[in-house]
């Protein structure tokens, strides 16, 4: 029997309780693990893999440069095969630091780096399960959680993002330790600490930045509304935060001096792929003024970072529910965060986001405001698992009236969306067919009504395996719900698309190699492999690794001269951008006819020749061409030796490499403040003989009549020292973004040698701070055995 009351507290009653027998955290996890292998089974199994979109073109190829140096014995701080080097480590989206990485660098990575991003999805669905638990006291609700934080349209599609997946696993995790820690203190502070950790060893930033303006929005509210001192808390909370920089600076450090060298400034952001003002629609109807891209997925209208930000219909009432009826502090917080990121994500749009861009504007650091939607993300799952538990704890006239707003609720997102289909109909955009909105719009209005049938038949029941049941039944289609909301997100092939050494670029004479040459794509090649999708994953997979576009170089070991990061080195950037978009060499006939008629703008494979050979470029993408090479004679050594120095600010030296007359054989351009310290004048006769180049190592001897500039076409850097004979001799920037040192007369030898101060300094940091929180939980352990032998004690009274 169902008791006739629910308390106050929000504690399940009887009904709830009985279904909360077959909803534990091992059960939970089991049904979980099997939806995910039903959704992915050839993942899983190893048959296929990903390579859809930035998980073939950064998250794969990142990873296989990760665990070649892992194997090579060494930490990878500097990547020499791209962008004319870049930080590798200090990328903080390149997982380096990460413990879990181990999964892929120690297994078959085609098949362990696919695993890796599933577990992580588990990993979210569980931390949310315990979360909303924490919160709700109901299995069931926490289960209903933990599968809509696991499974919807951001999440799914963030299976690209190796990285991102992995800092969405901690981030349910991050705000359960967090608010053990500054509630409860003492070992679950260090708990929370290293939970911190691995999120911030995942990255990347947008993650990270979000999961903590919820965890300080959280310790407000607990400040607020909480019985414990509000010194007490923020003391916790404030060693908490220091603890995780404290463990996490072996990756901070790098990366702030990265940024700060970074072509990002507080001016980078752009409103560019916001959630488009007709956005929200897509939350009831997620294919409404959506396009089918030719490998099957299905993309918002004026929107490229995500293909899909579906909450999940039933979720999404549930969470409505909750808001409507519960008056909580917690869900009123939950509600504002939803909303809040629901605004932002419109970017300017919305104007809250220009307002923060005004007041905040660090904000810039971070692009594409479609990111926010992460708030609303995290947040919708526990405001579902609160409305499910007061659907299921009420009894009597709170009951009715709880039921009579869910079915006002129901019956008016079915106007919307039928509204919303109309809508597309009078207001069609986009190619794609109306009938394909309107199925879409009906299964979402089917799998509603149907979620909303479950829950009543479930509160009304009695019966504890017909409980079970039901409550199973509600996952299963709210899992339904989300995995037939649109195509695929996630196209899998064959593993065998990723297998290292293609043939037609081993055998490009001359190969370009590491401290030899590079391989450049053309601007034109570039600009229509963002264009180019065919319908075969496979076959477009194997075109753009022979066009060598985005990081695909690095599967094949090829340097080249461009790369896909988030963050570059400014000077570098800017070299690398003149060199494709020079105004003096774009041609009159800027747009292909051919091209322009699909829509396409073909752009000119015109580049400054002169900087190309100073830049080492062997092979470009030949004229006209997406996966042929043309050899260039051309190209110079990427050591050269005896140019005239010629002093220039950085603005004279950008325009100087624009300059027909640049001969890179003859001058350099060095900056103004280098001036007092180069002895040389003149054109000096030098050699460079023996050159050895590895990633973190440059070194080649010199002889020379006179003193004489070596000029190392490697992006300059902190972090880079030269050495002759073994004595430190400065590196100035050279040609506005490279590498020049000056060496004696006579014969001498030469060191280019990478290290990060900064990382040994933050690993230095993260160990000292490691052993600390070591010896506090020896001390808390002891502390407590002490208490508890004081506790045995037995009093003994006198007479």
């Amino acid at each position: 029997m169902r008791a006739e009351n629910s308390t106050r507290s929000g504690i399940p009653s009887t009904v709830s309780k009985s279904v909360d027998a077959w909803f534990t955290p091992g059960r939970f996890a089991a049904l979980l693990a099997i939806l995910i292998l039903i959704f992915f089974p050839d993942v899983i199994l190893g048959t296929r893999t990903f390579v859809f979109r930035d998980y073939g073109l950064y998250g794969y190829p990142v990873a296989f440069y990760h665990r070649e140096s892992f194997w090579r014995g060494e930490v990878p701080l500097w990547n020499p095969l791209s962008a004319c080097g870049i930080p590798f480590l200090a990328e903080w989206s390149t997982l380096v630091l990460y413990p879990f990485s181990f999964l892929y660098l120690l297994s078959p990575l085609s098949w362990s780096l696919g695993v890796f991003c599933l577990a992580h999805l588990i990993l979210a669905g569980l931390g949310m399960y315990f979360l909303a638990h924490r919160w709700t006291a109901s299995r069931l609700a926490a289960s209903v959680a933990g599968l809509a934080f696991a499974f919807n349209g951001f999440s799914l599609n963030s299976l690209i993002w190796p990285h991102y997946t992995a800092s969405l696993g901690w981030m349910p995790w991050v705000l359960l330790t967090a608010e053990h820690a500054w509630q409860q203190g003492g070992r679950f502070v260090i708990a929370a600490a290293v939970v911190g950790t691995l999120q911030m060893l995942a990255g990347p930033p947008e993650v990270i930045l979000t999961t903590w303006l919820l965890a300080g929005a959280l310790w407000i509210g607990q400040c607020v509304f909480g019985k414990l001192p509000p010194w007490t808390l923020l003391k916790r909370f404030l060693f908490l935060v220091l603890t995780i920089s404290g463990l996490s600076a072996a990756q901070l450090f790098p990366f702030f001096e990265f940024l700060l060298h970074s072509q990002r400034d507080a001016g980078y952001s752009t409103s560019g792929w916001s959630m488009a003002p007709t956005g929200w629609a897509n939350l009831l109807v997620p294919l409404f003024y959506c396009s089918k891209t030719t490998a099957g997925p299905y993309m918002p209208y004026g929107q490229a970072l995500t293909s899909s930000y579906y909450l999940g219909i039933g979720v999404l009432a549930l969470a409505f529910f909750a808001v409507g009826r519960l008056r909580e502090w917690k869900i009123w917080l939950l509600g504002a965060i939803a909303a809040l990121g629901l605004i932002l994500a419109l970017g300017d749009a919305g104007y809250l986001y220009g307002f923060f861009r005004r007041v905040l504007p660090q904000i810039g650091f971070m692009r594409y405001p479609v990111k926010f939607v992460m708030l609303t993300t995290f947040a919708v799952p526990l405001l579902a698992a609160c409305g499910v538990r007061k659907l299921l704890c009420e009894t009597g006239e709170d009951s009715s009236r709880s039921w009579r707003f869910f079915t006002a609720l129901w019956v008016t997102m079915l106007g919307l969306i039928f509204l919303i289909v109309w809508f597309a109909f009078y207001y069609p955009a986009g190619e794609e067919s109306w009938a394909t909105t309107v199925r879409n719009g009906l299964e979402r209005a089917g799998l509603l009504s149907l979620i909303v049938g479950v829950v009543y038949r479930l509160s009304r029941i009695e019966n504890l395996r017909k409980q079970g049941v039901f409550g199973f039944i509600l996952l299963v289609v709210i899992w339904l719900d989300v995995a037939t909301h649109t195509a695929p997100q996630n196209p899998t092939v064959a593993r065998t698309v990723y297998e290292p050494g293609l043939q037609p670029l081993q055998d490009l004479k001359p190969k370009p190699k590491l401290g030899e040459s590079r391989a450049m794509v053309s601007f034109s090649a570039r600009f229509r492999f963002h264009f180019t999708m065919l319908s075969d994953p496979f076959n477009t997979y194997l075109g753009v690794r022979l066009g060598q576009f985005s990081d695909l170089n690095l599967l094949d070991g090829l340097p080249n001269v461009d790369g896909f990061y988030s963050l570059y080195v400014k000077e570098e950037y800017e070299t690398r951008s003149m060199l494709y978009f020079s105004t003096n060499t774009l041609p009159q006939n800027y747009f292909d006819k051919e091209f322009m008629a699909r829509g396409i703008p073909y752009i000119s494979t015109n580049y400054v020749t002169s900087l190309a050979d100073f830049l080492g470029v062997s092979q470009i993408t030949a004229p006209g061409k997406l996966f042929d090479w043309e050899a260039r004679p051309t190209y110079m050594p990427l050591l050269t030796a005896g140019q005239r120095p010629v002093f220039l600010d950085a603005a004279g030296s950008l325009r100087a490499l624009l300059d027909p007359a640049f001969n890179p054989r003859q001058v350099v351009y060095l900056p103004t403040d280098s001036k007092p310290f180069i002895t040389l004048t003149n054109q000096p006769l030098v050699r460079i003989l023996s050159p050895k180049f590895s990633a973190h190592r440059v070194a080649f001897e010199t002889e020379a009549d006179q003193p004489s500039m070596v000029v190392a076409a490697q992006t300059f850097y902190p972090c880079w020292t030269g050495y002759v004979d073994g004595q430190p001799t400065r590196l100035w920037r050279a040609n506005h973004a490279f590498q020049a040192l000056q060496v004696p007369a006579g014969q001498h030898q030469v060191q280019l040698v990478y290290r990060d101060r900064n990382f040994l300094a933050g690993v230095t940091i993260s160990w000292i701070t490691l052993f600390g929180c070591l010896a506090g939980l020896v001390r808390q352990r002891s502390r407590n055995e002490n208490l508890a032998k004081v506790q045995r004690v037995p009093v003994v009274c006198s007479g």
